[in-house]
């Protein structure tokens, strides 16, 4: 390497090192503009005027605003009204208000099966929802969430839906240049989603580039107590092609990613709910457009995504493109309805749930059927520990027959060591030879623990990632299955704080019992203490539905271990005592010399 060379590569290391703070002394700082979040008015069952407090949920997390999100508009072109309204509309799964305001948005929308841990039930709006863009004759781009809408809908503004009354319509339209633009809802009785209708009337002269942008922006709330887990399940989602593309974001910093094609649906979810784009006919979509932001406030770094479907706008057709927009659980049989993949989101985070998601597919019906029939879900997870149990036990049956029968034999294992410690050979010789005599294969054990360890790690998922028991109650402190179960000791004590988990506890002893049981090696003393201490650091703050299963499969193990121990040597005696106390085989030993006959003479 020459000296020019030399010379070139350090004067490329400076400028890049130097080139952050060049940039801030042109333009200035500017950091990431965080505005604050009105409480809003938002209705409980039975009114539109119940202060958000009143309701019970979480604090409004952080806003982020994307820089051209801040920058004025003055399209004069654009009529809007002068009037707030908000409609309520109430189906048999959710009680949705809309307002006029932000180019005609959900302002609430309450999901009437899931509680929120605050008290009342969850709300998956918090100034997000959809936004319309197009750019116009003059190139600049007009987002209509910053006008008030006029607004379409029956006479009443309080509609309630049933099998009698199974659809209501709300028209949101905009009028613009002598022409409008029209955003339709249509809401069913039996569905948490509901069907967007956007078309143009006389724009051909207005719009240009003939494509306009939908978007569901700033991502779903936290719904969960452990902001920080639920934070950890968020996304944002394409599917095109039968391939999902994902995006995340990991700091404070702001991400987008752009796909070209036929684009099937986009997608936002947190750890439980989902919000998602649908178009009826993804063979119109140009593309999608995923963006992240990551904005951290008080050690807690809050995730924000909008996911953007490119779509064609033909000025010289009267084309009126339809949209499903879902807003609800991420239940594995509700998503299947769509008939759309959009499924494919449970039990998908990472790539440890997708190695073991068919198995896990394979669990939940069964886990749900269990519930039809016993509605607690405690005792449901109780009965399917033993079912589980019952169908691993030919695979765990001679491990613990080998466990068992090394403990037994553990004396003469003893002695041998002890006799040839210093003949390494001739006690391995030793030590195989009793094994054999015995029956025992070392390594019997390993094959089925490791059969069974892919449906251990799919339950794991089941019980940590499905909706099933999120706010289940079992009995007395634990009333959420799906959180850790938390007994309060009304004052707060050092490390500890006010509450303790008990069932990782009673885990973590029963794993300390169970080893006890197994391990009769001086040797491995230890580790009838380390192993539960550890499992117990990983599984103090995991769901207690998980913690209770574990707990039971516990119990059950040292349930089999003794019954197959006594079946085995029901006196229980060792091997060594047995063979002290045993006869020697006929034929083998010293014999008594006979006496000998004296005869006379």
């Amino acid at each position: 390497m020459d000296k020019r060379t030399i010379i070139g590569i350090i004067l490329i290391i400076l400028i890049t090192m130097l080139m952050p703070y060049y940039q801030r002394w042109i333009m200035g700082d500017r950091p990431i503009p965080e505005q604050p979040v009105a409480v809003d008015t938002l209705p409980a069952v039975d009114t539109l005027n119940v202060p958000r407090e009143e309701r019970g949920g979480s604090p409004p997390p952080p806003k982020i605003v994307f820089e051209e999100e801040t920058a004025p508009v003055e399209e004069m072109a654009i009529r809007q009204d002068t009037t707030s309204r908000e409609i309520r509309v109430e189906n048999q799964y959710l009680i949705a208000v809309l307002s006029n305001e932000r180019g005609g948005n959900p302002v609430y929308w309450e999901l009437k099966q899931y509680r929120h841990y605050l008290g009342g039930n969850v709300s998956l709006i918090n100034d997000n929802g959809l936004e319309l863009e197009f750019t116009n004759r003059d190139g600049r781009v007009v987002s209509l969430r910053r006008y008030r809408a006029f607004v379409r809908f029956p006479e009443h503004n309080n509609m309630v839906l049933d099998e009698d009354n199974p659809t209501a319509e709300v028209e949101f339209y905009f009028p613009v240049a002598g022409g409008k633009v029209v955003k339709k809802m249509i809401f069913y009785y039996d569905r948490y989603s509901v069907d967007v209708v956007v078309y143009f009337e006389g724009l051909q002269n207005y719009v240009i580039n003939r494509r306009y942008l939908l978007s569901w922006v700033d991502g779903l709330p936290p719904t969960e107590e452990n902001i920080r887990d639920d934070l950890s399940f968020s996304r944002a989602y394409v599917y095109m092609a039968g391939e999902l593309e994902d995006l995340d974001v990991g700091k404070v910093e702001e991400k987008q990613v752009d796909f070209n094609g036929r684009v099937n649906w986009t997608a936002i979810r947190n750890k439980y709910f989902l919000a998602s784009l649908i178009p009826s006919n993804p063979d119109e979509t140009y593309g999608a457009m995923l963006r992240a932001a990551g904005v951290e406030k008080e050690g807690i770094l809050y995730k924000y995504f909008t996911c953007t479907i490119d779509m064609p706008y033909t000025p010289e057709q009267s084309v009126r493109d339809t949209f499903t927009v879902y807003l609800g659980p991420l239940d594995y049989d509700v998503l299947k309805k769509y008939r759309v993949d959009l499924q494919t989101l449970v039990m998908n985070k990472d790539w440890y749930e997708r190695l073991f998601r068919p198995i896990s597919l394979l669990i939940l019906p069964a886990f749900k059927l269990l519930h039809s029939v016993i509605p607690n879900y405690g005792l449901v997870i109780i009965i399917f520990s033993i079912l589980i149990k019952i169908i691993l036990h030919p695979l765990t049956k001679k491990s613990y027959q080998s466990m068992s029968e090394m403990q037994y034999i553990q004396p003469l294992v003893a002695e041998i060591r002890e006799k040839y410690k210093n003949d390494p050979q001739r006690m391995n010789k030793e030590l195989m030879r009793i094994y054999k005599e015995h029956g025992i294969n070392p390594l019997g054990g390993c094959l089925p623990t490791l059969l069974q360890m892919p449906l251990l790690f799919a339950l794991f998922i089941v019980f940590r990632s499905t909706i099933q028991l999120r706010g289940q109650p079992f009995v007395l402190w634990i009333t959420d299955l799906s959180s850790p179960d938390k007994l309060y000791f009304g004052v707060d004590l050092p490390l500890i704080g006010d509450n303790i988990h008990v069932l990782p506890i009673f885990m973590a002893l029963t794993m300390i019992w169970q080893s006890r049981m197994t391990i009769t090696d001086p040797k491995q003393k230890a580790m009838v203490y380390i192993m539960p201490v550890f499992m117990l650091f990983i599984f103090y703050s995991l769901p207690s539905g998980l913690n209770l299963y574990y707990s039971v499969f516990n119990v059950l193990s040292m349930v089999q271990t003794h019954m197959i121990r006594k079946k085995m040597h029901p006196n229980d005696v060792s091997a060594k005592s047995k063979a002290e106390a045993a006869p020697p085989p006929r034929g083998k030993g010293k014999r008594e010399p006979k006496a000998r006959k004296r005869t006379k003479k």
